[in-house]
């Protein structure tokens, strides 16, 4: 049922290499397609695969189209590719967000007989493969099929160690704002909150103690990636916008309690991030991993 052509729009990203080189490996026949030729051919090079530098003819026989482009370009190239494919092809994204793709992809199943579905990896393009992590996928719509090719499709990450989650677009974007803008955001701020005190990271290293050198090199491996991402995931994340208004929230009311030295005010929120986090599966065990974490940093310090 599932035909072994597939294309990748956006291969010479990083994301575009590391699901190349993923399908590569399950016998899939892989050409990629990009803007700049000569990454793309370098990366074509690289994985051994083929590429093409014509839009419509890097789709028009492929069984399957990946779009692996940045989250605000990724509802048009939906949309522009859709009447090249053939029937009952199957088109996904992996973009971060998906209240805006859901809609294209919504859109060209309607129109055109091809199967749509998104899906969001939760992880970059740096992990070494895909064991235990979790995959979001957002059915659709498609042909008669549809649910044939969805399930041998979704298949192949199964028996790769992935943890498939479905949901939907609306809830979707709220989880992301939560589990990837706040993070985000967080650790941002903590190097700019840092900065703006014109104390050195390596100065304030002398001092440092088991959490804030845990904290300082977290938030460093944040800021060394996609900037655009990072930007698009809370800027354009609708449901981000409410989270950034509690949060406003909060630290007026932190700010007033320190302020104010209202021990009383100090404990209900401290309680309540406990209590809260006691609900957690994580949490008997979280002081045993952040000293597993702390282990390993210190070995590299040496």
């Amino acid at each position: 049922m599932l035909g072994k052509k597939l294309t990748i729009i956006g291969g010479s990203g990083g994301m575009g290499k590391i699901f190349g080189k993923f399908f590569k490996s399950h016998g899939f026949e892989i050409t990629l397609f990009a803007r700049n030729e000569d990454r793309l051919k370098q990366i074509a090079e690289e994985l051994e695969v083929n590429y093409e530098l014509d839009l419509k003819k890097s789709v028009e026989y492929a069984d399957i189209v990946m779009v692996s482009i940045p989250i605000q370009s990724t509802p048009k190239m939906i949309k522009t590719i859709a009447p090249f494919l053939k029937e009952n092809s199957l088109i996904f994204d992996i973009c971060s967000l998906k209240s805006e793709t859901y809609k294209a992809l919504y859109e060209v199943h309607e129109k055109y007989p091809i199967n749509c579905l998104s899906l969001h990896p939760m992880f970059g393009p740096a992990i070494k493969n895909m064991k235990n992590y979790v995959l979001l996928a957002l059915k659709v719509g498609g042909t008669e099929q549809y649910n044939e090719i969805l399930s041998e499709f979704l298949r192949i990450f199964e028996i790769s160690g992935l943890i498939i989650t479905e949901t939907t677009h609306k809830l979707h974007d709220l989880k992301i704002a939560l589990t990837l803008g706040v993070p985000h955001m967080f650790n941002i701020l903590f190097l700019n909150l840092l900065r703006r005190t014109n104390e050195s990271l390596s100065e304030l290293t002398k001092y440092t103690g088991t959490t804030f050198l845990l904290q300082k090199v977290f938030a460093e491996s944040i800021i060394q990636r996609e900037m655009e991402m990072f930007g698009d995931i809370q800027i354009e994340n609708n449901e981000f916008h409410k989270v950034l208004d509690l949060f406003e929230n909060l630290i007026k009311e932190y700010r007033n309690v320190i302020k104010n030295k209202d021990t009383k005010g100090f404990y209900k929120i401290f309680t309540e991030g406990l209590e809260y986090s006691k609900e957690d599966y994580h949490f008997n065990d979280s002081y045993k991993y952040f000293f597993q974490f702390m282990k390993t940093l210190k070995k590299k310090l040496k």
